[in-house]
């Protein structure tokens, strides 16, 4: 036992003796993205947009979307990417990342969907649909920390 009242056990994730625990994050978080997964998530979502995009607008407008698309949308992807990996670290369930990462684009980007000429539903589905797939693409790129079960009476 540790004699310092003030320290929390289970937050610090003490393991047992002689274990090799590579885990750097903190011992409550589940699911951490890397920097290539997050990478690879943007990348198939951007992909994705353009394409579904593509179905929406006839003509050539596609690719000219993708490359003056390419700052911004890394921009805002990494860092929406970002901020929700962070606070989705502690729920081990991946579907609920690919429904939250479905969810959050399409409620932000719902009132700016006036802006598309095929309709809000249009513009704001098609950014949803890309971050869920996005998502769903780095499945096995993400680390995962499963918990230990608790051993009585090792220490």
């Amino acid at each position: 036992m540790n004699d310092d009242s003030w320290a929390d056990e289970s937050e610090y994730g003490l393991v047992a003796p002689g274990s090799r625990n590579s885990w750097r994050y903190g011992s409550k978080d589940r699911v951490v993205i890397g920097g290539g997964g997050l990478a690879v998530g943007v990348a198939v979502a951007h992909l994705t947009f353009c394409l579904l995009l593509a179905v929406q607008s006839p003509g050539g407008w596609a690719l000219v979307f993708f490359i003056y698309s390419l700052i911004p949308v890394w921009a805002i992807g990494v860092t929406a990417g970002s901020l929700l990996g962070l606070v989705l670290r502690r729920i081990t369930n991946q579907w609920i990342h690919v429904a939250v990462f479905f969810l959050a684009p399409l409620l932000v980007c719902a009132p700016f969907g006036g802006l598309s000429p095929n309709g809000a539903i249009f513009f704001s589905m098609s950014i949803a649909i890309a971050a869920g797939f996005g998502r769903l693409a780095i499945w096995k790129l993400v680390r995962i920390n499963r918990p230990l079960p608790i051993m009585d009476g090792w220490m």
